[in-house]
């Protein structure tokens, strides 16, 4: 894979934080909503039909949410298995904390953006990414699956 490709799944990572966090009040407020359950009707079907339903909608951002965090957790070991320091501080500071290239350089202490920029696309260049960062989307698809094959499973044993 070359640098762009390793810099696109590197910006897609950058994302994740605010996915999790979004995740986690939906199912927050799914979570009331099936406590609440008991007292409410929807569209004339029954209070188990639309609790099953909330149960079964909780489960899937639940699965999202887990996938997300196993992408993040990958960023970040990434990124505490770089050697050198000044790497480890414009990689955390570019993916993690989402600065542009001027606000990296003015994180570690220089005046043009150039220059982490430039080391960057140098690391990239020489470094393979772990697998969990590349197969990212395949691994959600994979596993989307077989969680899908399990359900039917269930509906039909």
């Amino acid at each position: 894979m070359d640098v762009k490709g390793k810099v696109g799944q590197l910006k897609q990572l950058r994302y994740l934080k605010d996915e999790v966090e979004t995740l986690s009040h939906r199912i927050a407020r799914l979570e009331w909503r099936i406590e609440r359950n008991s007292q409410c009707r929807w569209r004339g079907r029954s209070s188990e039909e639309f609790g099953a339903r909330l149960v079964a909608l909780r489960k899937r951002l639940v699965f999202r949410r887990a996938c997300c965090m196993e992408q993040l957790e990958a960023l970040y070991a990434f990124i505490d298995q770089i050697g050198d320091s000044r790497m480890r501080q414009i990689m955390a500071a570019r993916y993690i904390d989402g600065l542009t290239w001027k606000g990296v350089a003015a994180h570690i202490g220089e005046r043009d953006e150039q220059y982490p920029r430039r080391l960057h696309n140098r690391f990239l260049r020489d470094c393979a990414l772990p697998e969990a960062l590349t197969g990212t989307r395949e691994a959600q698809g994979n596993a989307r699956n077989i969680e899908r094959g399990s359900e039917r499973e269930k509906a039909n044993g």
